[in-house]
């Protein structure tokens, strides 16, 4: 059946991937397959994609924020009143509401039954139209309360179930949200300011291309955050995190204590890293954003000494991973400092409405 995943804005591609290489094969045979990867600017980017497993697999997914069942979907919906009743249409006659709904009630443990179901919308709306939002949802609760089959009533708080309708200009997405706020949060204990999203930070993990012998560093680790996303990602040798904070390197200590294998947290100055040469093999790191990081401190110069560390301690044929806001900062501080950090790629996304990139190197 079809799905949607939820990711970040501009992390679509990576969602895909993780989804395409790390989803089970059922038995009956076929992975999943992409359908298409759409942008909700500013909000999100969806991956739609058939798969024939189980459901509940998609919720290990970690570059995605939220699954949903497709419920429906409609195109060259009108921007005027007749858009609505197209969506309404699309909703109540959808041939996908059963297989969506028994979707959500596998992986919530649920027994069909002729219990009145609370459920709420949420509608969103990209483009313009000649009616509100709230129209969009009413259409859609309607339809569901019309046409789905079982008992419905609509509420807007404390539903057993969520419906997001997504308005892309003419096209409708419906879908059953499956997942919980969990596969948002993860369960970090501590978080502090200008901690990543585990789904950017799983995103980064990701592209350090983990292998079961890493040595794995982030040398700015605030809470740590990208600690615990790769020691998800599977088997490693060692974690070595790191901050010049103390506050920083306790939430670290907090957030990976109930993690397994050589996980060490340690107060340090990133410009002056403990590891030996050639010491490590993957690096991700997330740099600062501001534009002055102490009244002392200019964030040109402390990428320059970052980067240099980092060059040093990466072995030949290392991988860094790296997220910075001012991507032609980081250009200059890597060409300057520490050319052995050849570019493969970069990425472009957003984080809190603010633009950034992903760096991605490996040591020659």
């Amino acid at each position: 059946m079809n799905y949607l995943l939820h990711t970040l804005p501009g992390l679509g591609s990576l969602a895909w991937h993780e989804a395409e290489t790390r989803l089970p094969i059922p038995k009956s045979g076929g992975g999943p397959s992409i359908g298409a990867t759409l942008i909700v600017p500013g909000r999100n980017d969806i991956v739609l994609l058939r798969y024939a497993g189980n459901p509940r697999a998609l919720l290990n997914l970690r570059v995605s924020e939220d699954v949903f069942a497709l419920g429906a979907r409609a195109f060259n919906v009108a921007n005027d009143e007749r858009g609505l009743r197209q969506i309404y249409a699309a909703v109540r006659n959808t041939r996908s509401a059963n297989d969506a709904l028994n979707a959500w009630r596998r992986i919530h443990s649920i027994q069909r039954s002729s219990k009145l179901v609370n459920f709420r919308v949420i509608s969103r709306e990209i483009g313009a139209h000649k009616f509100w939002r709230r129209d969009i949802g009413k259409a859609v609760a309607d339809a569901i309360a019309d046409g789905w089959p079982g008992r419905w009533r609509r509420v807007n708080d404390n539903a057993d179930l969520e419906i997001w309708a997504t308005l892309l200009e003419r096209e409708l997405l419906c879908g059953v949200r499956l997942s919980t706020q969990e596969m948002r949060q993860r369960g970090k204990l501590r978080h502090l300011p200008a901690s990543l999203r585990p789904a950017l930070a799983a995103a980064m993990v990701l592209l350090t291309e983990p292998e079961d012998d890493d040595v794995f560093l982030d040398p700015m680790a605030g809470a740590g955050t990208l600690l615990t996303e790769r020691a998800a990602a599977g088997r490693f040798a060692q974690i070595l995190g790191g901050d010049n904070s103390a506050a920083a390197v306790e939430a670290m200590r907090v957030n990976t204590r109930r993690l397994k294998g050589d996980i060490t947290c340690r107060q340090w100055n990133a410009r002056s890293l403990p590891q030996p040469d050639a010491s490590v093999d993957k690096v991700a790191v997330n740099l600062p954003f501001g534009k002055q990081v102490s009244d002392e401190t200019n964030l040109s110069d402390l990428y320059c000494d970052v980067l240099m560390e980092i060059e040093r301690v990466l072995r030949p044929g290392g991988r860094l991973v790296a997220l910075a806001g001012d991507i032609k900062l980081l250009e200059a501080a890597r060409s300057a400092v520490a050319p052995k950090l050849h570019v493969e790629q970069y990425a472009r996304l957003e984080v809190l409405g603010q633009g950034a990139s992903i760096c991605v190197c490996t040591k020659l």
